[in-house]
């Protein structure tokens, strides 16, 4: 860390996303050697590097699971995690309604309806209002760890076994997270992580999904190319069982795997710096009355990558946001404060094709609607949890005690 520490604080480095923030010689210099073996394919060429398969087997030990595969990007891999858990035509699947479009999307686009569950004050999953949206057509729960935050995945755990559903983790914006001391995208059937250029790290696209099943991995490489099971795909030691079936090409090249390979031997790093600065951050503020950093659910393994504080209510969350803008620091409300449910793309029900539209399938015998009150505790949540910045591992001490010294301020005005 010591050379990059030495620069600026206001160079570009410093504000970029944490894995952009760690791209250098290291991710050059592996992309090199790719290009100048003229293999870049993981499956063929004159001199393979191996950098896909060895990104999927470190990326395996790391998180402790039994297998992963590379894929194309993070909607990929939801999209693969949905299809080896069997999800289809005429199912349910629980979403939480505060994430991006893809993990509802990736429902819909596989024939599938997402049935909307509330979050609780650490804006993920709350395991307590699961059970109320369970269906006879509910195949699978889909938590999503969100903004560096791990899901109670105990209890979500404990509801899935109870109802003897599938549960696939979309961990797409906290790589590096865990719960209880367990590696997130470990706790369910599958694990579905990001890679794009905005994540914890990035291959600018891409992404990867974990799974212990041996069943549920053969499913997940077969679907993501084309019902193929290439040799240079297995694992070392793997034996594929299942018949071939129709999939889709979601396969990742070796100069995707170069800088993923690079990013993952960087993430203690990343993730050690993240938590550092957000320590000294809650330190500095936990003594200021009536302000409450967003809850963790693990305070050892959150990422703390999104800082967020709490409010009683909107109308105290909005005049703490006008008094940090006043100290010069902006501040924002997640997603705009709307569910994702309120996307005009789930709101109206709209799929590319009517033939694909899975509220209207005859496979479909339920009625989902959305709209505002859909999850009235999370649309109230949304409106009173106000994020204070976003940072990397390069963020200056000298910047989070100016933003100690907003918050304390703000407060002094509002309270």
């Amino acid at each position: 860390m010591a050379g990059k520490q030495s620069l600026p604080s206001d160079s570009p480095v410093r504000k970029l996303h944490p894995g952009a923030s760690m791209l250098d010689e290291e991710e050059v210099q592996e992309v090199l050697a790719v290009i100048k073996s003229r293999s870049l394919s993981r499956d063929y060429g004159p001199d393979r590097l191996d950098m896909v398969s060895r990104f999927e087997q470190e990326f395996a030990n790391k998180v402790g699971s039994n297998y992963a595969l590379a894929v194309t990007s993070g909607t990929a891999a939801l999209k693969v995690a949905l299809v080896a858990a069997g999800v289809g035509p005429g199912d349910e699947v629980i979403v939480p309604p505060v994430t991006f479009i893809a993990t509802p999307g990736s429902v819909v686009i596989l024939g599938a309806v997402p049935i909307f569950c509330e979050v609780d004050e650490s804006m993920t999953m709350d395991p307590e209002d699961i059970e109320s949206k369970i269906t006879p057509r509910t195949r699978a729960i889909f938590p999503v760890h969100l903004w560096g935050t791990p899901c109670r995945m105990d209890r979500i755990m404990e509801v899935a076994k109870k109802h003897n559903l599938k549960v696939i983790e979309d961990c797409a914006q906290s790589t590096g997270a865990t719960f209880k001391g367990r590696p997130i995208g470990t706790w369910g059937d599958l694990g579905a992580f990001s890679m794009q250029f905005g994540k914890i790290i990035t291959s600018g696209e891409g992404g990867v999904l974990v799974s212990e099943d041996a069943e549920l991995y053969e499913r997940a490489v077969r679907y993501h190319d084309q019902g193929s099971f290439r040799e240079k795909t297995r694992f070392p030691g793997f034996t594929p069982t299942l018949d071939p079936f129709v999939g889709e090409n979601f396969r990742v090249g070796e100069l995707t795997g170069a800088v993923a390979l690079t990013q993952l031997r960087k993430i203690d790093q990343i993730v050690n710096g993240l938590r550092e600065r957000f320590n000294r951050f809650k330190e500095g503020i936990e003594d200021i009355p009536g302000v409450r950093i967003r809850p963790t659910n693990d305070d050892d393994g959150h990422l703390g990558v999104h800082w967020d504080l709490i409010f009683d209510d909107a109308e105290t969350c909005a005049r703490f946001s006008d008094a940090m803008r006043a100290h010069g620091h902006s501040t924002a409300l997640g997603y705009g404060a709307s569910p994702v449910y309120m996307r005009p793309q789930i709101l109206n029900q709209k799929t590319a094709s009517p033939q694909a539209n899975p509220w209207q399938s005859p496979a479909y015998d339920g009625d989902a609607k959305y709209g505002k009150g859909l999850c009235p505790r999370t649309e109230d949540l949304l409106r009173r949890v106000l994020l204070i910045t976003s940072v990397n591992p390069w963020y200056p001490e000298g910047k989070v005690d100016e933003l100690i010294d907003a918050v304390r301020n703000a407060a002094s005005d509002v309270f």
